[in-house]
């Protein structure tokens, strides 16, 4: 903010004009602002222009908003409209929180599931390793079937067992 310089502060004035735009300059230097003195320049290049089409002078005057005050009923329907708009929040940050909850238990089932399910995968994962080394093992040894190991051999039904129990 400026200090208004001491000439402008005392200058005498011929005509209404040239008070406004001196009062324009103070609002300026006292806002740091240049938008007072740009808004008087305006309304003089349009007041000239209607002198100069023989127009009258527009009258501007800038009054402050007068405060209306509300009747009984305006008031009363003020508050019950905050009131419905306050039970209203409510409502909706409770359905929120419910809304969250539910997508809480959600997470948390969906998240056991997952561990649930990578744990039968490291469970799988180890019993295929253990039957690929077996696998290895057998390939590897190239003994031939004996009575021996005819009684290891599981008993399923299938062609195979079956011909090596003899039953086909």
């Amino acid at each position: 903010m400026m200090k208004v310089p001491r000439a402008i502060e005392e200058t005498k004035f011929n005509n209404e004009d040239d008070e406004k735009i001196v009062g324009a300059i103070k609002q300026c230097l006292e806002d740091d602002s240049c938008l007072p003195l740009l808004k008087e320049e305006i309304k003089l290049k349009i007041q000239c222009k209607r002198v100069i089409s023989g127009e009258e002078e527009l009258k501007v005057e800038h009054r402050r908003p007068v405060k209306y005050l509300l009747t009984e009923e305006e008031v009363f329907k003020r508050n019950r409209r905050k009131e419905q708009n306050r039970k209203s929040a409510v409502r909706t940050r409770a359905r929120q929180k419910a809304r969250i909850a539910v997508l809480e238990k959600e997470v948390n089932s969906l998240e056991e599931d997952q561990c649930s399910l990578e744990q039968t995968i490291d469970s799988l994962r180890t019993e295929l390793q253990t039957l690929d080394n077996l696998f290895k093992i057998h390939k590897c040894s190239k003994v031939k079937l004996n009575s021996t190991c005819r009684l290891s051999i599981p008993l399923q039904p299938t062609v195979n067992n079956l011909v090596m129990l003899g039953g086909i």
